[in-house]
């Protein structure tokens, strides 16, 4: 099919086919239900003003102009229409200046009495399709025939004549509001009013992927669909009854909602009758295997039983477990770094540290020396020397190694840039006295010497420990 055709019919002389584009068959029953003498209804109504209308085929949207101010050659009043058929999908927003365009050739062929030589090709072939609506859009129509009125200054004709609701009646005719019959008149005439009908529908989308769509009924109506298509658009009225079935189901269902998905049923397979089952591993030698797996769980317990019994006069010495809190926080205070942070305003000089065993510890700067305090106790500021980390290390053992001591008395010392002082010696260390070399058969002697260098020996040694971690810092 051409994409659109005309037909101009006349009544000056009969009602008469004054122009038919060659591709449309003016005998086909879908062309002659869109050829309507218009006087019986549209010439009546509209007082000699020009009257639009659409209608919608199988194949076609026409979109039709009717002339109602012209007389026969008796005198009698009849008109002229002009009838676009272009294809059912395809929406024209300017069919009005198309009419228009042919309106004004038409005449200009009746004046020069040249209609043996019209021709619309120019027209037709430069019509532009704006807005192409290419959905599969299955509706059920009426054979009302509603009206419209338009306003000349601002018809608004293409928004209407192009809604959906157009496919749901048989024909819609637009009256001139100025001009035509008062509205009252149209609705005596049989006419409905295509406001409501339009204001009152409902779109409901199908998927149909495998083809199971059998039968389609709106209001007990069959609706001819494409049984081929996957996806169809159902346009009827809001209140609309709509009915399906399948190939899968021949009974009907309501179609509720706007949405349906066709999909396919799940069916079981069958065993075939008559032939036997053949039983699985499990079923013919399930019973063997249980029997061998309790003897192997027999012997494997009995053998564990008398192993243990030799070995009974062996005692087992657990080893202490440490706890997942003391091994994660040791592991916690070596990993990490010693750090200490203001506590309070900066300038209050007050520190406390990220170690977890010395968090209620508080350490101040003042007075070119530091001080410490520990909240659980006193809670009073405290002169803090090297030697204080070893008499905090005694009242609570902080498990601290000499690398992370070295490291708490830097991390002071980076706070203050001030060198940590040391404790001084209240006791006076008395003079060495040098004894007289004794003579080795003196054994008595020897032994208390032995003794007092052996009470002496520890007290030596943590005197060299200090001086070492001080020789570090």
């Amino acid at each position: 099919m051409k994409q659109f055709g005309l037909i101009i019919q006349e009544t000056t002389a009969g009602s008469n086919q004054q122009f038919v584009s060659s591709y449309l068959d003016i005998n086909s029953p879908e062309i002659k239900e869109t050829i309507t003498d218009e006087r019986t209804l549209a010439s009546q109504l509209a007082n000699l003003s020009d009257v639009y209308s659409v209608q919608i085929t199988q194949n076609y949207k026409v979109y039709s102009l009717i002339v109602t101010n012209l007389t026969d050659f008796l005198g009698r009043s009849g008109y002229y229409a002009i009838r676009l058929y272009g294809p059912k999908e395809v929406n024209l927003t300017n069919f009005e200046n198309i009419l228009a365009s042919i309106k004004e050739k038409y005449n200009t062929y009746t004046k020069s009495n040249t209609l043996n030589d019209q021709n619309y090709d120019t027209i037709l072939s430069s019509i532009l399709i704006v807005e192409n609506d290419k959905k599969a859009l299955l509706s059920l129509k009426s054979d009302a025939n509603c009206f419209y009125y338009f306003d000349e200054t601002n018809s608004a004709l293409s928004t209407v004549f192009n809604t959906r609701g157009i496919h749901l009646v048989h024909k819609v005719y637009a009256f001139n509001k100025n001009r035509a019959v008062p509205e009252a008149i149209a609705l005596s005439s049989g006419l409905k009013a295509f406001s409501q009908i339009n204001t009152s529908q409902k779109e409901i989308n199908v998927i149909n992927n495998h083809s199971l769509l059998k039968e389609l009924k709106i209001n007990d109506k069959n609706v001819d669909f494409n049984p081929h298509l996957s996806e169809y658009n159902i346009l009827c009225q809001a209140n609309d009854i709509v009915t399906y079935n399948t190939t899968e189901d021949k009974n009907f269902k309501i179609l509720n909602g706007t949405f349906l998905s066709i999909e396919k049923k799940y069916v079981q397979r069958k065993t075939p009758i008559g032939r036997p089952k053949q039983p699985s591993f499990i079923d013919e030698y399930g019973t063997y295997l249980i029997i061998v797996l309790m003897i192997i769980c027999l012997g494997s317990g009995s053998w564990y039983f008398f192993l243990r019994d030799n070995n009974i006069s062996t005692p087992y010495r657990p080893q202490n477990p440490i706890s997942n809190q003391e091994a994660n926080q040791n592991n916690s205070t070596t990993a990490s770094e010693i750090t200490f942070n203001f506590e309070g305003p900066e300038k209050d000089s007050v520190f406390k540290t990220n170690y977890p065993k010395l968090d209620q510890y508080r350490f101040k700067f003042d007075n070119k020396k530091w001080s410490y305090k520990n909240k659980d106790g006193k809670d009073i500021y405290t002169d803090f020397y090297i030697e204080t980390i070893e008499e905090i290390n005694k009242s609570k053992p902080l498990n601290f190694n000499d690398k992370q001591k070295l490291q708490f008395l830097n991390s002071l010392k980076e706070k203050s840039d001030q060198e940590i002082l040391k404790k001084e010696t209240s006791e006076k260390v008395a003079p060495t006295i040098k004894e007289p070399i004794k003579k080795p058969a003196q054994t008595v002697n020897n032994k208390k010497t032995d003794e007092k260098a052996k009470a002496v020996a520890p007290k030596s040694e943590t005197e060299s420990n200090k001086r070492s971690l001080e020789s570090k810092i």
